[in-house]
C-alpha cells in the first residue's frame, strides 16, 4: 500500500523502498515449471507498462508439400548453416542443427535467429532465410561434384555419393527446385 517492495524469506517478510528495482520474472513459456506470466496483470494493475510477451525460442511455419510433411516431419537437419539478412541489411550466418516439423522449422539453429526472424515477420509479414546443406564447400566444389558423370544412378544416389546429401536434405532440394534443376 505504501509503494514498498515486500519480500518474503526464511526470516519472515521485510519491506524495502529501493531507488531502482530490477525484476527477473521469466516469461510465460513453461507453466509446468512456474513460468506462466502470472506477474503481468499484477504489475499492470500498478501502472507498469508491459510489452506483450513473445516467444524467445520459437519455430516458424513453412508451407511444406504434403510429401515432405508426411515423410520427413521430425527429421533433424544436421551440420547445416543458416543465413538471415534483416531489413537493415545486417546479415548473420551460423552453423548448427535444426528440425523439419510438420508445420515448418524449429530447433537450436532456428532459436538462435528467432528474435530477428520474429521482428522481421512482425514488420514485413514474411521472412526468408537460406540454408546451406553442406557448409564448408563453395559453389565451385559442389558444381564439380554434381557434374561428375552419374551413369545409371538416380540423382538421389549421385548426391549421396558425391556430396553426402541424403534423406531430408534431398527432400528439401526437391521442395525448392524443379526436376530439371
Amino acid at each position: 500500500a505504501d509503494g514498498a517492495l515486500r519480500l518474503a524469506g526464511p526470516g519472515g517478510e521485510i519491506s524495502i523502498k529501493p531507488q531502482a528495482t530490477v525484476l527477473a520474472l521469466g516469461g510465460a513459456s513453461w507453466p509446468q515449471l512456474g513460468s506462466d506470466g502470472a506477474w503481468v496483470p499484477w504489475l499492470q494493475a500498478r501502472g507498469v507498462g508491459i510489452a506483450p510477451l513473445q516467444s524467445a525460442n520459437c519455430g516458424f511455419e513453412v508451407a511444406w508439400s504434403e510429401h515432405l510433411r508426411d515423410k520427413f516431419a521430425g527429421w533433424p537437419l544436421k551440420s547445416v548453416a543458416l543465413t538471415f539478412a534483416d531489413a537493415h541489411g545486417r546479415t548473420e550466418q551460423r552453423q548448427g542443427e535444426m528440425v523439419i516439423s510438420a508445420r515448418g522449422v524449429e530447433g537450436s539453429l532456428i532459436y538462435a535467429f528467432s528474435q530477428r526472424l520474429r521482428e522481421h515477420l512482425n514488420a514485413h509479414g514474411s521472412a526468408t532465410f537460406t540454408i546451406d546443406l553442406i557448409p564448408g564447400r563453395d559453389f565451385e566444389q559442389v558444381l564439380a561434384q554434381v557434374s561428375h558423370p552419374r551413369g545409371s544412378r538416380s540423382i538421389s544416389s549421385h548426391l549421396k555419393s558425391r556430396l553426402g546429401i541424403s534423406g531430408v536434405k534431398v527432400a528439401l532440394l526437391h521442395e525448392v527446385l524443379r526436376k530439371e534443376q
